[in-house]
């Protein structure tokens, strides 16, 4: 039996025999391997995290790398000269978004109560996976301290959007939990009109 998660299994029936059973517990083990390399990858995208390819930020800000250094000072210095760069701005959480899902983004930004949230735009209206985790991970670290971001999960106006039937239930088998971390593709064009992207705000 595999060990990997429900959603990510294929049936059991097929590790009873020795030669598919040998196959898959190969390719698991590879995935494995694979999906720690994405995360390492990852790591390296954010500041406080980022090991290897923390020159590269130290290189972005002018900083000379000093190996004889920890990291946790040479992050430090990192931090100190983006704070000295600049103000945040939506375009620059937007980029970050698109690098990290593979979507393109939209924030939308509500000063009544000082948040913002994204959108995330495809060709047409549907449902995906987004590592919630690490949007969120990534857009703190660089936001404004007084600025409040909001993941929003799926709404009705969203199901209706993607036109949502029973065969989307049958042709991608999944449980209500999973169902509900889903989000939205919005469609680039709603009602005829692009989305105007909102590039050049800067937040204070």
């Amino acid at each position: 039996m595999s060990s990997l998660p429900v959603r990510e299994r294929v049936p059991d029936r097929y590790y009873r025999h020795p030669q598919t059973g040998s196959i898959l517990d190969a390719l698991e083990e590879q995935s494995g391997v694979c999906a720690e390399q994405i995360y390492d990858i990852l790591d390296q995208f954010f500041i406080d995290t980022a090991t290897w390819a923390l020159y590269l930020w130290e290189q972005k800000y002018g900083i000379t790398p000093d190996e004889s250094k920890s990291l946790t000072e040479r992050r430090a210095a990192v931090r100190d000269k983006m704070t000295a760069a600049g103000n945040t701005t939506a375009e620059m959480v937007r980029q970050l978004a698109m690098a990290l899902t593979g979507y393109e983004a939209r924030v939308v930004i509500n000063s009544a109560d000082y948040s913002f949230s994204l959108e995330f735009l495809g060709e047409e209206s549907t449902l995906a996976d987004i590592d919630v985790s690490q949007v969120r991970k990534m857009v703190e670290q660089i936001k404004p301290a007084h600025l409040r971001f909001i993941i929003s999960g799926l709404t009705w106006n969203d199901i209706e959007s993607v036109g949502l039937t029973w065969q989307w239930f049958e042709d991608n088998p999944t449980t209500w939990d999973e169902f509900e971390s889903k989000f939205c593709i919005h469609s680039k064009v709603q009602s005829g009109k692009p989305y105007v992207f909102l590039r050049q705000a800067v937040w204070y």
